[in-house]
């Protein structure tokens, strides 16, 4: 469907030799078509680990460990091993660093969080509050590192926020204090939280800094000059492509998630603890295995003297631990200096390329956020973060970019990657900006990617050790096809060069302010000669969603004016599926038209399949005989098959009742049968799909509350045909794109005509024949549209021109909901009001 080759990749410079390149590819063959640049988020697992996992858990017999016998001795066996397989690979052994075993970076912190003690202990008594030490964390972190502040607050430590700029203020001068030359004895402990590498802008912080804090650089900077330094270092994004030596820097904490570095298994982290700091850390609960004695009538008990016994509650996910060494062997294939290198060198190459990105006008594609020139791999990781930008200086919301990655098959993160305070810093979002935002709809993790026309999140890239150069061609070839004014002009800007000599030049450049990659270096008066013109030419460059709203007749039309009449009818009986278009009249239920969305087809761990994961779903096409009381499905190169109309189904005792869900809401169904499971399931090529009928005990709620099938959203949905016309006329040649079956592509159950375009936005009220309706708003569209209903092939359009057209805004179409709950009819002809 697309090109996965841009001929203007900036040059790109092999790491790996030709070799190893080839066994990666052998490693990751489920990759073939896919383009996975979401590292930072989870990296993936190889072929052989998996296969090697499953063979040592199929041939083995490993018991609980805090059992006694011969499979628990072997698990205890290998679960010490792995701690040391762990530590092995830090560079460091079980006299330097502890490794308690948790369920991931963030338990790991929470560990720390609950555990620190800030106060110093006299005699078996805890010292006053105001002796209580500090927790400074950097502005750059982790939501998780955030969530500890409440905690360590309670308990009377100060809580400082160090910016990023101060960060390197402070603790880039290489200025250390010593405690000794204070001469004064610590009174306190105090804890600095950062991370190793910023899952945001892929910037590395310095692990000189641990050195620095060790010997009291932060004291000055508090209102506990005597107070001893303990650093707790955020490695969960850095080891998964770097190497952490801690023979030479030596962090008192460090948390880690094994699945940001090789994959699986999920669910298991650590937490490296440096011995000699290990009695700062103190448990208060206890559970199975933690306890040498414990008295249930009385509360007495002792904990466990070794350090990971004492916090490991529970028994510790053996089989998890298990499955390490497997992943550990993979990455000893490689060295992580080799590793950390091919990284940035794809980032690199993606960064210069977006850079050099320009529109036909002349003005710059991308905003790229970062903190480095991306000229040196000690300071820059393998993150490339962005937003798109039109050739009239509108941003493009990230949920538009999500869309349009979907169809080259690209996976990548959108939002703030859990990290607020970069997010906030690089967008320059003031707190009460974002709070108005919160206010206006955003959400973490939510859609609402443009508030008044600015960005609430960003377009992250982030490389693994199995990326390829492709992924970096898919990538640029995706924005240059879809986000891209031709022809495109590929050049430096010219401030670049100036700028990197500045850089060169400044050995502390991360003092300065984020990187501008948009307008740099110019005067506020130029900036506001630039933003004038980038304003009056969003009316040049095409006509804005309001103003086509605007230039439509907006005043309201009495209900008792003919405007427009229904000129066709499509119900879509199995979710997903093929139309069925009505000829003459249908009946109406509580639910909207019989028999639409009726019926969905679903996997044995109960997902619903859909288009967008499955396009030969189209071709899957029902006819209905309502004489007979059948369907008929119909599918290229398969037989016919027939099923009942009747819901025989929901009476026979003996059919399943199956759970799944739609649009986050659960659903509940009547399993069709054995011999259209396994007719669709040969039709599809997908093993053990069921069909399953909506049951009637239990029905899904949509807008208003409404009755719904399983439908996603409302019971109707209209689409207005001189709308499809003028978006046809808008959208530029493309082959691929058939012109005459655009309408189906949008999926409507009722087609008007008579209108003019985009009339239907304006509507309230609707009258078809003798039925009213409510409009609940428009329909928010994504790639579905750009799959043609006729052969299962995708293209970019029409999502691409929609979203010019209307400047991200993907709207096309309005929903309805019946407001009678009778028995209704629809006619072919039937005129329409509204209001």
């Amino acid at each position: 469907m697309v090109e996965t080759m841009v001929e203007t990749t900036m040059e790109f410079t092999p790491v790996y030799d030709d070799a190893t390149a080839r066994s990666l590819v052998n490693e990751f063959t489920r990759l073939e078509g896919e383009c996975y640049v979401d590292h930072a988020g989870a990296t993936l697992y190889s072929d052989s680990q998996i296969r090697n996992i499953g063979a040592d858990l199929h041939g083995s017999l490993y018991a609980n460990p805090h059992s006694i016998g011969v499979g628990s001795l072997s698990t205890q066996d290998i679960i010490e091993r792995m701690r040391y397989r762990i530590l092995s690979h830090f560079n460091t052994n079980p006299d330097e660093y502890s490794v308690i075993f948790t369920s991931g970076a963030t338990a790991s912190l929470k560990i720390v969080a609950e555990g620190f003690r800030f106060m110093m202990d006299e005699g078996g008594e805890t010292i006053a509050t105001p002796r209580s030490g500090s927790f400074v964390y950097v502005q750059d972190n982790h939501t998780s590192v955030l969530g500890m502040r409440d905690v360590v607050a309670a308990r009377g430590a100060e809580v400082v926020c160090l910016g990023h700029n101060h960060a390197f203020q402070i603790l880039g001068q290489a200025r250390s204090i010593s405690r000794e030359s204070n001469g004064r004895q610590d009174l306190s402990n105090s804890l600095f939280v950062y991370s190793a590498q910023c899952n945001f802008s892929g910037l590395k912080y310095p692990l000189k800094w641990i050195g620095d804090v060790h010997a009291g650089a932060l004291s000055v900077f508090t209102d506990r000059p005597s107070t001893k330094w303990y650093v707790l270092l955020d490695a969960a994004g850095f080891v998964s492509t770097n190497n952490l030596d801690l023979s030479i820097f030596k962090p008192d904490f460090v948390c880690l998630s094994f699945y940001k570095m090789f994959g699986y298994p999920t669910g298991i982290g650590a937490l490296l603890v440096k011995n000699s700091s290990s009695d700062v850390l103190k448990k208060v609960y206890y559970g199975g295995g933690t306890v040498d004695v414990a008295l249930s009538s009385e509360r007495f008990h002792r904990k466990r003297q070794v350090l990971h016994q004492r916090f490991e509650d529970g028994t510790v996910p053996f089989l998890s631990i298990v499955s390490l060494q497997y992943g550990f062997e993979i990455l000893s294939k490689l060295t992580m200096d080799q590793i950390s290198k091919h990284v940035f060198s794809l980032a690199k190459t993606l960064h210069h390329s977006l850079l050099t990105l320009h529109h036909c006008n002349g003005r710059p594609v991308v905003k790229l956020y970062a903190d480095s020139d991306y000229e040196d791999c000690d300071s820059q990781g393998g993150i490339v973060t962005f937003n798109l930008i039109r050739s009239n200086g509108e941003y493009v919301g990230y949920m538009e970019v999500v869309n349009m990655a979907a169809l080259f098959k690209i996976h990548l993160r959108t939002g703030c990657f859990c990290n607020p305070g970069a997010c906030q810093r690089h967008l320059s979002l003031s707190a009460k900006e974002i709070l108005q935002n919160y206010e206006a709809g955003y959400t973490c993790g939510g859609a609402a990617d443009l508030i008044n026309g600015r960005p609430t999140g960003a377009v992250r890239i982030s490389f693994g050790y199995m990326s390829t150069i492709e992924d970096v061609r898919t990538v640029l070839c995706m924005i240059t096809k879809c986000f891209v004014d031709k022809p495109c002009i590929r050049k430096f800007p010219q401030w670049w060069e100036d700028h990197k000599m500045r850089i060169s030049k400044n050995k502390h450049f991360y003092n300065s302010n984020i990187l501008d990659y948009s307008i740099p270096h110019i005067t506020n008066n130029e900036k506001n000669i630039i933003n004038n013109n980038l304003r009056n030419d969003v009316y040049n460059k095409s006509e804005s969603f309001d103003r086509i709203m605007n230039s439509i007749n907006s005043s309201k039309i009495n209900m008792q004016i003919n405007k427009c009449t229904l000129k066709r009818l499509f119900i879509y009986p199995i979710k997903s599926c093929g139309a069925y278009e009505i000829a003459d009249s249908w009946n109406l239920n509580s639910k909207g038209l019989e028999y639409d969305r009726e019926w969905m087809i679903m996997t044995s761990s109960g997902t619903c399949l859909t288009q967008k994961h499955n396009t030969n779903l189209c071709l899957l096409k029902p006819v209905i005989l309502r004489q007979q009381k059948i369907m008929k499905l119909i599918y290229p190169g398969m037989p016919t098959i027939e099923i009942p109309l009747e819901n025989i189904y929901e009476k026979s005792m003996e059919q399943p009742i199956c759970q799944s869900r739609v649009c986050e809401s659960r659903v509940q169904g009547i399993d069709c049968g054995s011999e259209i499971s396994e007719w669709l399931s040969l039709a599809l090529g997908k093993p053990n799909i069921r069909l399953i009928r909506q049951s009637q005990g239990r029905q899904k709620k949509g807008l208003d509350q409404a009755e719904l099938s399983f439908s996603s959203q409302a019971q109707f949905l209209a689409v207005n045909e001189a709308s499809v016309s003028w978006l046809i006329d808008k959208v530029s040649d493309d082959l691929d794109f058939k012109k005459d079956t655009v309408m189906h592509r949008f999926r409507g159950n009722i087609i008007v005509e008579g209108c003019e375009a985009f009339d239907e936005m304006q509507w309230e009220h609707v009258r078809i024949g003798n039925n009213t309706f409510k409009v609940n708003g428009p329909c928010t569209r994504c790639q579905m549209i750009c799959i043609d209903q006729t052969t299962g092939k995708k293209t970019i359009e029409p999502l691409r021109t929609l979203a010019e057209e209307f400047h991200g805004k993907l709207r096309f179409g309005i929903y309805l909901t019946r407001l009678e709950n009778t028995q209704g009819m629809l006619k072919i002809g039937d005129c329409i009001f509204y209001s």
